[in-house]
């Protein structure tokens, strides 16, 4: 999930692009040229607006280096004049110039073409022109490279998983997983891939299970026990993400739908123990968004015809009233008033 830059950042970029450009042709002298001593602290400053995602301040930092080390490139270490024009390149990319991007990243690439980010920026850009059976290829010289790079295994698993190739998304989210057990902060995502890819696993469960669906015969046992077991690892993931990231509304709201999901085939159970259990459903989705009527009419409904504690039913139907008033509601909550008067007076 790319955060787009806000306008006046972005014609504040192209004002810096601009004058860089143009001190580049001023023809300034040697004398007045950044050092290669002074290559080091340009790229450090760059890399510290880079983590702010101060793009604009970052790129006039990235070229002061890239300056200096033209002015004397012969001391000037091979990593450093990689680095500088990478970053360079992944400004662009996020700022949507494509063009520009590809130029540094081939540079970056006469420097050391097998790099694992060269790899995978260039897989990005791939996939973002559409050409996504090279994408594949790039994002998997990533992992022949370096088979702990969980951004490159979540990438994979993303387009795997846009081509219905949901075993091979299935392991390549795994891996990802598995290799960002501290959920790093990454730069211009909005959650670590960690959770991404825990996000994505899970739809990659439902996917499989909906296949299922279609299937025109009855399933075994067995496959009936595996698809119970996929929802169960689908709705695990999720709760995962939301207890680390609790912001993250696009995995919050799929957690609640799954919920409402789980708690209508257990309605559908018909014994007392399905409805408590149920119930239990409905209480943790209003614990994850105190603003969901359904769930409050639905703990409303339970409580009263089946669990038979109309004073608890009372409270839900008055939550959902306050969120959103219905004569429906308001119904319910008068006759579960009256019977309430009633049972007292007796």
């Amino acid at each position: 999930m790319r955060k787009w830059l806000p306008y006046f950042e972005a014609v504040m970029l192209a004002i810096l692009i601009v004058l860089i450009v143009l001190n580049t042709k001023r023809g300034t002298t040697e004398a007045d040229s950044p050092s290669a001593s002074q290559v080091d602290a340009f790229i450090e400053q760059g890399d510290n607006y880079f983590a702010k995602q101060d793009l604009a301040k970052a790129l006039f930092a990235y070229w002061e280096g890239i300056q200096a080390i033209e002015a004397d490139i012969h001391n000037v270490s091979h990593a450093s004049r990689l680095h500088a024009h990478l970053r360079v390149s992944e400004i662009y990319f996020h700022s949507n110039w494509v063009a520009d991007a590809e130029i540094h990243l081939d540079r970056a690439a006469v420097i050391n073409p097998n790099h694992p980010d060269i790899h995978l920026l260039r897989g990005k850009l791939l996939r973002d022109t559409g050409e996504r059976a090279q994408a594949v290829q790039e994002f998997l010289a990533v992992i022949a490279k370096d088979p702990t790079y969980a951004e490159a295994h979540y990438l994979l698993g993303t387009l795997y998983q846009s081509t219905q190739q949901f075993e091979e998304a299935q392991a390549h989210y795994e891996k990802a997983i598995e290799n960002d057990p501290d959920l790093i902060d990454v730069p211009f995502e909005a959650v670590p891939i960690g959770l991404q890819a825990r996000l994505q696993l899970s739809r990659t469960y439902r996917n499989i299970l909906q296949k299922y669906r279609f299937i025109d015969r009855a399933l075994t046992a067995e496959e009936q026990a595996q698809l119970v077991g996929l929802e169960d690892k689908g709705l695990e993931l999720l709760d995962e993400v939301v207890a680390h990231a609790p912001g993250f509304t696009e995995a919050k709201q799929e957690l609640i739908g799954l919920l409402h999901a789980r708690a209508a085939t257990l309605r559908r159970g018909g014994e007392e123990r399905a409805y408590d259990d149920a119930l239990d459903v409905y209480q943790k989705i209003v614990t994850l968004d105190p603003t969901e009527i359904d769930a409050y009419l639905w703990i409303g409904q339970i409580y009263n015809s089946f669990l038979q504690d109309p004073e608890s039913a009372l409270e839900a139907y008055r939550k959902a009233y306050a969120l959103e008033p219905d004569s429906m509601t308001l119904t319910e909550i008068k006759n579960l008033e009256r019977d309430l008067e009633e049972m007292q007076s007796e």
